[in-house]
């Protein structure tokens, strides 16, 4: 089996290479957020997501992500997800997925523009199927949000019927074997 060892570095994709990324699950008000990109390159749906530069946090991408995508507003970010992907001439991609709540709903720019899609209406965006969306925006509903557990049952414990006597006498110790004795295995 072949080890995932890479060479140095480089600034664009190579046949048979290897990249990290960062995507972002923009969530606001329980509904996917998507961008709808119009530039020719990457016409189409789409998560914010970037190639990490190289020794970079990927949580602090993810973060430069909401900022450029979504305006910055942005009141939780987790990761919910590290994914292996078939990335450009047979190469491998490691995307690594943050679930980022948003505080207010994108305004988009000349390039793109913000689509909100309820869990109900999902559909495939890139590389990623419907149910991994709905997974990841099922992520971030908080405990306090889950209904109430109901109280456990109260089961009285009966006292004894008649009180615990501990013994008095102790067994007999035995005597140690006199050195005269054959030893016997």
């Amino acid at each position: 089996m072949t080890r995932a060892y890479f060479g140095a570095p480089r600034n664009a994709p190579s046949a048979g290479g290897m990249q990290v990324t960062v995507y972002v699950v923009p969530v606001y008000q329980s509904d996917l957020v998507v961008f709808e990109v119009h530039v020719k390159q990457a016409r189409g749906r789409w998560l914010p997501w970037d190639v990490v530069d190289f020794g970079a946090n990927p949580y602090e991408a993810a973060s430069e992500l909401v900022d450029e995508w979504c305006d910055g507003a942005l009141s939780d970010l987790s990761l919910v997800d590290v994914l292996s992907l078939e990335a450009f001439g047979e190469g491998w991609e490691l995307a690594i997925i943050f679930r980022a709540e948003l505080t207010a709903m994108p305004a988009g720019d000349a390039t793109r523009n913000a689509i909100r899609v309820p869990v109900t209406a999902l559909d495939a965006i890139g590389a990623f199927d419907p149910v991994d969306l709905e997974r990841w925006l099922r992520h971030g509903i908080h405990r306090e949000e889950l209904p109430a557990a109901p109280p456990a049952a109260v089961v009285p414990v009966p006292a004894p019927a008649a009180p615990i006597v501990a013994a008095t006498t102790e067994p007999p110790v035995p005597e140690p074997p006199s050195s005269d004795a054959p030893l016997v295995f």
